[in-house]
């Protein structure tokens, strides 16, 4: 198989990839609630350490912030949940939110491909589904 035939291949692959995501997407799954969001502790408000309210129903963060920096926040989160055992977040804004990817996949949860397509985009691969089940994985 000669170069060009190759690239042929390769596009229609990728091609074929991004065109079943889409179908996927229009087939309903996008916008549905995922089980995460359904069934997660963190939907409704619990009291936090000291009784604040832990909200998960907006993002954490602007979203500006989030984009550029999320994998450092949820390796944060990792660490000081597994090693240290504080399990709550405070925003500057003072809101408290449960340190959790519940809490991320509360909202972004509802589309599957979510962290698929922009890590795929970006060509890189977290190791989140190692542990955790993906949104892909979830049954809707």
């Amino acid at each position: 198989m000669n170069k060009f035939s190759k690239f042929l291949v390769a596009l229609a692959a990728g091609l074929a990839v991004f065109v079943a995501a889409w179908f996927f997407m229009q087939a309903g799954h996008y916008g549905s609630v995922s089980a995460h969001a359904e069934n997660s502790p963190v939907a409704a408000a619990a009291p936090a350490p000291g009784g604040a309210p832990i909200d998960s129903s907006k993002c954490i963060l602007p979203t500006e912030y989030m984009r550029a920096h999320h994998m450092q926040v949820l390796n944060k989160w990792r660490h000081d949940s597994v090693r240290e055992g504080n399990r709550t977040y405070v925003n500057p804004q003072g809101e408290h939110f449960d340190k959790s990817l519940n809490t991320c996949l509360g909202c972004h949860g509802s589309n599957p491909m979510f962290c698929f397509m922009c890590h795929e985009f970006a060509n890189v691969k977290p190791t989140c589904w190692d542990c955790h089940l993906s949104p892909m994985e979830v049954p809707q």
